[in-house]
């Protein structure tokens, strides 16, 4: 009997010990490596319509960030950005496009870690991609349609100058009222919906306590349980 139960005691203290070992001890820091990838999600809607140059925004993590294994950045934590880069559809060339800039991370008791990342990817808000290595947001550009209605302005123009016998007076009205009409419109504008998903890549490792991850857990836990 004696035997049985030390043989029990061993096995539970066995089973304790990893546990404990695995977790991080209180005020631990964990080292989020540089090239890490934080998926996010945006919060509200940016468009070059509306928003301007300087304009704060905020995303949030949609799966969290590991180091080592171990959950560092737990979902539902916030990066805090701006744009840093604006530029407005021009007309008859020229897209719209924009640089969204995160500055820090916000864990939610309160902690803010300033962070170094650049946008990598962006789905879900059509036709748009992300080009440099300063993570540049492009919208489609406006010429290739631009240049299929003053097509069209002009072949309109030359049928019915062909009505009048002069096709080439009519080709040339066609495509110079079509122009004219273009000119005073502006391309279309970029924009990105809420709930578009941006991918930034840390560009230096962040450093994130463990105290942190745990408080920040413990909340998003509590909220999703409402």
């Amino acid at each position: 009997m004696v035997k049985r139960a030390l043989l029990a005691a061993f096995l539970t203290l066995a089973g304790i010990f990893p546990a404990y070992a695995e977790a991080p001890a209180k005020g631990e820091l964990l080292s989020v490596p540089a090239g890490t990838t934080l998926h996010c999600r945006i919060s509200e809607t940016l468009t070059t319509k509306l928003n301007h140059q300087g304009d704060a925004f905020t995303v949030t993590i949609s799966e969290p960030g590991l180091a080592d294994g171990r959950e560092a950045i737990p979902v539902g934590s916030t990066l805090q950005g701006r744009i840093a880069q604006m530029d407005r559809p021009g007309r008859i060339r020229g897209g719209s496009q924009m640089r969204l800039t995160v500055e820090q991370i916000n864990f939610s008791d309160g902690r803010k870690i300033p962070l170094s990342a650049a946008l990598l990817t962006a789905y879900g808000a059509g036709n748009v991609k992300v080009v440099g290595s300063e993570g540049l947001v492009k919208g489609s550009s406006s010429r290739n349609a631009d240049l299929e209605e003053i097509g069209a302005g002009t072949t309109g123009g030359m049928l019915l100058g062909l009505i009048f016998a002069h096709p080439f007076i009519g080709a040339a009205f066609g495509a110079t009222a079509t122009t004219v009409d273009r000119m005073r419109r502006r391309g279309k504008d970029l924009t990105l919906p809420a709930g578009t998903q941006l991918n930034y890549q840390l560009t230096r490792a962040l450093e994130v306590s463990s105290e942190a991850r745990q408080t920040s857990a413990a909340s998003h836990a509590r909220g999703a349980g409402h």
